[in-house]
């Protein structure tokens, strides 16, 4: 099976323009979802992608912030049923979608023109299937010592600067599955690639995002469903002192969902029956009903 597929304004080739400035600067956003194919080859779209619509307008509201033209929403799903329909023909049922939107081909110099004309790629791999036993069996994660960037303009969103990631995943080696990262009072503020959520006495708790850090699609779901699985939703700042208060833990993004946690630092956590439900409903194999509850699109 083939290891990835790319599609770059509209064509399939894998290279980009050395004068790009998403990869001079990192000026451009990017969102990483799930996409799979859909069962009835008669529904009116073969392809459907969880929560696309929530993606979609999270990369729109970066690029508004830095002033990079926005293709029309027609050239977007143009471009994403080409590259799925390509994905299948080559055995990927189902697996990752992602899209980077850069501003464009620009010349040397912070400064940019007003009309640039934006780079689109869509890029599709595989599932990844080592993830599947983590849900029942829990990963370990450890704190970082590379420390967040802040930023009041940018936080929330998924920018091409993420070099503080890079920094932080280099610190382990295969242990652990995920890093958190504190602020400089010893707040948690999420993973490298994933947000946090705690859970005492049915109550879920997730850490506040301000000035950093990155406001996930599926934390925003998160919070969206938690009323259907947990009592109260508290999101608040929590300090690495308190930790030890919870009972349970997981991270989430669009490709693990929920993942729960048996162990940070030095303190074990339990997986019980109301974690093991809200795991079940976001991984169950996607019928009909459940794609809608999901809102595949």
């Amino acid at each position: 099976m083939t290891k990835y597929i790319s599609l770059i304004n509209g064509k399939f080739t894998d290279s980009v323009s050395v004068l790009d400035r998403g990869l001079a600067y990192g000026d451009g956003f990017f969102e990483t979802m799930f996409w799979t194919s859909k069962a009835n080859r008669n529904e009116y779209k073969q392809f459907g992608v969880e929560f696309w619509h929530q993606h979609l307008n999270r990369i729109k509201k970066g690029c508004k912030i830095l002033k990079i033209k926005f293709p029309e929403d027609k050239t977007i799903l143009q471009h994403r049923e080409r590259i799925l329909k390509k994905s299948f023909s080559l055995g990927i049922k189902s697996g990752i979608l992602k899209i980077i939107i850069t501003r464009g081909v620009g010349g040397r110099g912070y400064k940019f023109e007003r009309n640039m004309v934006p780079t689109i790629i869509f890029l599709t791999f595989p599932s990844p299937k080592y993830y599947e036993k983590l849900y029942t069996t829990g990963i370990k994660a450890r704190y970082c010592k590379s420390e967040l960037s802040c930023n009041k303009d940018l936080f929330g969103l998924k920018h091409l600067n993420r070099l503080d990631s890079v920094l932080a995943r280099s610190e382990w080696e295969e242990d652990f599955f995920e890093g958190i990262f504190l602020d400089k009072k010893n707040n948690l503020l999420e993973g490298t690639m994933s947000n946090i959520f705690f859970i005492k006495k049915n109550k879920l708790y997730t850490p506040t995002i301000s000035e950093s850090g990155i406001n996930g699609v599926m934390r925003q779901i998160v919070i969206k469903r938690s009323k259907l699985f947990f009592d109260k939703l508290v999101v608040r700042k929590i300090n690495k002192s308190i930790v030890n208060d919870f009972e349970q833990m997981f991270l989430t993004n669009s490709i693990i969902k929920i993942l729960p946690v048996i162990s940070l630092a030095n303190k074990k956590f339990k997986i019980s029956d109301n974690l093991k439900s809200f795991i079940e409903y976001f991984n169950v194999n996607k019928t009909r009903e459940m794609k809608k509850k999901l809102e595949i699109f």
